[in-house]
């Protein structure tokens, strides 16, 4: 398939940690990108269900999904071709159980981290910013 829109879904993923801090879910990639678990979207498979379905298989974490924070854009080199992603991602909630990352899907760690850890880990300025939404809106609920 060339051309057309590439889509994915996944989410910023909270629990609470043993000591009752805020704790955020990121993983890093086989290229060592730290950043936010997410994935394509399957034949058939709305946004919701792909999220869920992604942050379990990338970090072994089950979560109960919220609200879409925000839907990004961004070109991607593929097969030979430059085509848009687009990233819808969720926020969720999730109990706190030690991550296992996927190798056999390129992630190389998974950890929860608080917030501020987060984000300075976070290797894009994109996903930095979906964070940022988060907290926030997690702010204004808790």
């Amino acid at each position: 398939m060339s051309g057309g829109l590439i889509r994915a879904a996944g989410g910023v993923v909270f629990c609470d940690g043993p000591d009752g801090d805020q704790l955020l879910l990121l993983i890093r990639d086989k290229y060592g990108v730290w950043t936010l678990p997410k994935g394509h979207l399957e034949a058939g498979e709305d946004e919701q269900d792909a999220a869920v379905r992604e942050i379990a298989e990338e970090t072994g974490i089950d979560c109960d999904l919220g609200d879409l924070l925000h839907r990004m854009v961004y070109p991607v080199f593929k097969r030979g071709a430059w085509r848009d992603k687009q990233v819808a991602y969720f926020l969720a909630r999730a109990d706190h159980a030690t991550p296992t990352p996927r190798l056999d899907e390129g992630i190389v760690e998974a950890c929860w981290l608080p917030p501020k850890e987060a984000l300075a880990r976070l290797s894009y300025a994109q996903v930095r910013d979906v964070v940022r939404r988060a907290l926030a809106r997690v702010g204004r609920e808790g």
